[in-house]
């Protein structure tokens, strides 16, 4: 039987393992209708000592949200030329090894890196996770054994006294992360949680990357269009019941509150598109 590392990791002092503290910024907020990583910020920790870092943004082969855009600052110049996700996986994936994963809303990034490497096309040694890495969440942590007033980042470290820098950036994010982190930890302690377990029960359980999308019937043509990067004329009623005939170059298959959605590059608009399978 296959040991997971959550066990392996529960009697042990988060002190004697290898922790990564992570941070992605987004084209918006939801992986299942398209939207992409555009940078991803992580330190690895060893005794709570840095021994490896990786800061990049990346090309999201779509515009960025304005919304998300005043949150973060980034803009779709700043873009240009950057690598795609499935360039810097391998890098990404070597220092995420064997390491318990730590994020301030665990379930977001890890969501959005899922999908990522969904799209990159990553086959996973795991029967069913893409990322077997546990999650630890300060957010969750936050909400279920410290009761603030309001349980953001920003806020946290203003509570723990932690200086920070540019926020929504993926990289100071995470520095910010990882003090804030420190001192719940020591705060938590002397409610005598202090091992892995402790922690990761007290969350709630831990946090995993969910699986890849499985849709429930992808019709035989947008498959093999899917499958072979082909462009293909397609016929879609919008929610207004208003018809209209577009040619589109199929990227994916996802889903979103139990929706089956296609990404695709709309030639019509010339920017990619979600459309619901169902009204295809």
């Amino acid at each position: 039987m296959t040991i997971t590392l959550a066990e392996q990791f529960s009697e042990k002092l988060p002190t004697q393992i290898p922790i990564v503290v992570i941070d992605t910024e987004t084209t918006g907020l939801h992986p299942g209708l398209g939207h992409r990583i555009v940078e991803i910020g992580a330190v690895r920790l060893e005794n709570w000592q840095v021994t490896g870092q990786f800061d990049q943004q990346l090309f999201p082969e779509r515009h960025m949200d304005s919304a998300a855009t005043k949150i973060n600052g980034i803009t779709d110049d700043d873009l240009i030329g950057m690598p795609l996700f499935a360039d810097i996986l391998p890098e990404l994936l070597t220092l995420m090894e064997g390491a318990l994963l730590v994020a301030h809303n665990a379930h977001f990034d890890a969501t959005f890196l899922a999908m990522e490497m969904f799209i990159s096309g990553y086959q996973s040694s795991h029967p069913t996770l893409l990322l077997p890495n546990p999650w630890l969440c300060t957010l969750q942590l936050a909400r279920r054994l410290f009761y603030f007033d309001s349980n953001s980042l920003g806020s946290l470290a203003r509570h723990f006294r932690v200086r920070t820098g540019t926020t929504h950036r993926a990289i100071h994010d995470v520095y910010t992360t990882v003090e804030v982190l420190k001192r719940m930890l020591a705060e938590l302690s002397r409610q005598n949680l202090r091992t892995v377990g402790d922690l990761l029960h007290a969350q709630g359980s831990p946090i995993y990357a969910p699986p890849p999308p499985a849709p429930l019937y992808v019709p035989e043509p947008i498959a093999q269009a899917v499958n072979n990067g082909q462009s293909l004329r397609l016929v879609y009623m919008s929610a207004k019941n208003r018809q209209t005939e577009r040619i589109v170059t199929p990227k994916y298959i996802s889903q979103h509150v139990g929706v089956d959605y296609l990404v695709a590059h709309c030639h019509m608009r010339d920017e990619q598109r979600t459309f619901r399978l169902d009204r295809i």
